[in-house]
């Protein structure tokens, strides 16, 4: 029997150390560089928002494309309209090429965790992607807003479709539309003065996926009579991304019996079975160990003091912003749905490292109690350096609001006011030039993340 204090045992336990000390705190200390980095965003202060997410964007691999999406909407704040559409134009195209799966970094997950896997974003994050490339399309010429809205619904039905082929209970709940996508469909169509058809179909569907959005009724009349706006007047759309969005924190969750059917599942198909000479069966590869719980990412809305936006011209309130897309329950819905999944990753993870283990503590011929001891040790020291992947994009609004009046053609000072949930003001409004244009549709994108609000808006 091996010495507790012999070499063999110093040596391979020294090892294993040494492979948990890999995964390390590069990727902890990078995403503290991060939060501070949206911390500034959500003070205002995106110049310091911008240098530390730059640092991180420039870089391969890690939080390089979570930091990326971050500054999309630094650029998009401070009002570098294009260079926010052109960055999120990259990486809509770089993800749709990209396979969700690379070999090697999945392969090196099995000894660490998620957090080396390469960034791939949750489902949620691809139809945002294309969402907010309608609000920067918006901002600018209007060129392509309609298309990316279009986008976005495909991404969501396609997302759908795939949860349906994994077997998912009621997909269609999961994923349900945007209804951001149909609603800027509209007032586009609406636009044009002769697809008032398309239009009135389109804030059905608006209807349909929000009821609590009043303002659709009004919109469904408004456009079944073939009416754009009363004679001399324009329109004005504001539309705002309000509060802190979803992030990720690490928490601890329960194995379910979905999770460990979903791991059980996966070793039976990386295990194989030989007959022994006696002629019974015997497996090769991982058993799935008895675990109560591993560590996940959950979906976390930071809090925000802001619930709204309050319009104002000519010192009268025309009144405020509604919800018309819960970035914040679309996000949740949707990790949650997946967590089966995640979980059962993490059981197959912990599968190997314990069948890892096992295989160095025979390869030196530890067994009896200094077997067990250095097991456990071992196994033990390698699964608690696991942390939970929490790349995310973490400046996404916690909803998108939209507010619709007419106003007579011509040049209007208009405030937009930022409002907190008892529906008083709770910061300085902005004041916005805009020139109104009988007949025609003037969008302003407010980002208003916390007391502060920032527009970008069409030339």
């Amino acid at each position: 029997m091996a010495s507790l204090n012999g070499r063999p045992f110093q040596l391979s336990f020294a090892i294993l150390v040494a492979i948990v000390g890999v995964v390390g705190g590069g990727c902890a200390r990078s995403m503290q560089s991060i939060d501070l980095a949206r911390d500034a965003y959500v003070s205002g202060d995106f110049q310091v928002a911008d240098e530390t997410l730059s640092q991180f964007a420039e870089k391969q691999g890690g939080v390089s494309d979570a930091a990326a999406l971050d500054l999309a909407m630094v650029d998009l704040a401070s009002g570098n309209v294009r260079s926010a559409e052109a960055r999120l134009r990259h990486l809509r195209d770089k993800f749709d090429t990209s396979p969700k799966l690379a070999l090697v970094s999945e392969a090196a997950s099995t000894v660490t965790d998620d957090r080396v896997r390469r960034y791939h974003p949750s489902g949620y994050e691809e139809v945002m992607i294309r969402a907010m490339l309608s609000l920067c399309s918006l901002a600018s010429d209007q060129t392509d807003a309609e298309s990316y809205a279009l986008q976005a619904t495909e991404k969501q039905n396609e997302l759908s479709r795939e949860a349906e082929s994994r077997g998912f209970l009621s997909p269609g709940e999961v994923y349900q539309p945007l209804a951001l996508a149909p609603y800027l469909r509209g007032i586009m169509r609406e636009a044009t003065h002769h697809d008032f058809d398309d239009a009135a179909k389109a804030y059905r569907l608006v209807s349909a996926v929000r009821p609590q959005f009043a303002p659709a009724a009004e919109d469904i009349q408004r456009a079944s009579g073939g009416s754009h706006s009363q004679a001399g007047h324009g329109v004005l759309y504001v539309i705002a991304c309000v509060g802190r969005g979803p992030v990720l924190q690490e928490t601890v969750a329960e194995t379910t019996s979905a999770a460990l059917s979903i791991a059980s599942s996966v070793l039976n198909a990386e295990t194989n079975e030989e007959e022994s000479a006696d002629g019974k069966k015997r497996v090769n590869g991982p058993v799935l160990p008895n675990i109560a719980s591993v560590k996940v990412p959950l979906v976390v809305i930071p809090p925000s003091p802001i619930a709204a936006i309050g319009i104002r011209s000519g010192g009268q309130l025309l009144g405020a912003t509604q919800t018309i897309t819960d970035v914040g329950e679309l996000a949740t819905r949707q990790v949650e749905s997946e967590m089966p999944y995640t979980i059962a990753r993490a059981v197959v993870r912990r599968a190997t490292k314990e069948a890892a283990v096992a295989k160095v503590g025979n390869s030196i011929g530890l067994n009896g109690s200094v077997g067990s001891l250095f097991h456990f040790a071992a196994a033990s020291a390698w699964a608690g350096s696991e942390k939970a992947d929490t790349r995310c994009w973490g400046l996404l609004p916690r909803e998108i609001q939209v507010f619709r009046c007419e106003l007579p053609a011509g040049d209007h000072i208009v405030s937009l006011d930022p409002l907190g949930f008892n529906g008083q003001s709770i910061g300085l409004p902005v004041n916005e030039h805009v020139q109104i244009v009988n007949g025609r549709n003037t969008y302003r994108i407010a980002i208003a993340p916390a007391e502060k609000v920032f527009v970008s808006s069409s030339p």
